[in-house]
């Protein structure tokens, strides 16, 4: 009777673990690297990551995906981008069932040359009025970007956003060479583009999908039930060694 316990608590552990790897995500990542293919008929495109990442990544491309050409700073399609280039990525975050993984895309910055700054994403979390323009904090709030009191690119419009309508919320790229050493870090741009310029707070990033689609759900679930009978007969085995 008393092992009966211990067969529950390891199946719990398992469950949870498992249930934390299929909740994990809802955010984006940054990934860096080199491009290994585009499928501009599957609105894929597979990188190869750089950093201290390893391994490759496959992005979902879609109608929300903004594309942006780090030179020009204007928006691009994907069949702009060629095999060999590095792009900058911002993508879903979460567990995989596929090989490689798969994200859905957000945003990305395509054809960085060696010798470019590559364009960052900037979720506005505050907004403040200084002296030399508008001082915006991030949403993980480890930097401060000054920008002018000037008009902004809007991706894919005409349009332009004056710099005193920014607000929380908002999404943007920015192009700067220098983050001054304190924290937050401090850097200063003129080179910007709004991504989204929906406000109040509310996330613009896309929600998870693909990766927890009902079909990866199903897989997940088959992958825990056969650790769950691992489990079980490596505490048989034990149990049959101590007889």
């Amino acid at each position: 009777m008393k092992r009966i316990p211990a067969v529950l608590l390891a199946l719990a552990v398992i469950f949870l673990l498992g249930g934390a790897a299929l909740a994990e995500g809802g955010t984006y990542s940054a990934s860096h690297g080199v491009v290994t293919q585009v499928d501009t008929e599957a609105q894929t495109m597979t990188i190869r990551l750089g950093g201290r990442e390893e391994g490759t990544l496959t992005l979902d491309i879609s109608e929300e995906t903004k594309i942006v050409d780090n030179a020009s700073r204007t928006a691009c399609k994907l069949s702009d981008i060629k095999a060999g280039s590095t792009v900058y990525v911002w993508h879903t975050a979460g567990q995989s069932s596929f090989l490689p993984p798969h994200r859905k895309a957000y945003a990305i910055v395509a054809n960085v040359a060696a010798d470019q700054m590559a364009g960052q994403l900037f979720e506005i979390a505050s907004v403040s009025k200084g002296k030399n323009g508008y001082t915006l904090l991030n949403a993980e709030g480890d930097l401060y970007l000054t920008v002018p009191d000037a008009s902004i690119p809007v991706y894919g419009q005409s349009a332009k956003l004056r710099a005193s309508k920014l607000e929380k919320g908002m999404v943007l790229l920015a192009w700067y060479d220098v983050v001054l050493e304190s924290y937050p870090g401090q850097a200063g741009s003129d080179r910007l583009l709004m991504l989204s310029t929906a406000a109040g707070g509310d996330s613009v990033l896309p929600p998870q999908t693909g990766d927890h689609s009902t079909a990866n759900l199903l897989f997940a679930g088959l992958s825990l039930c056969a650790s769950a009978g691992a489990a079980l007969l490596l505490i048989r085995r034990r149990r049959m060694e101590q007889a």
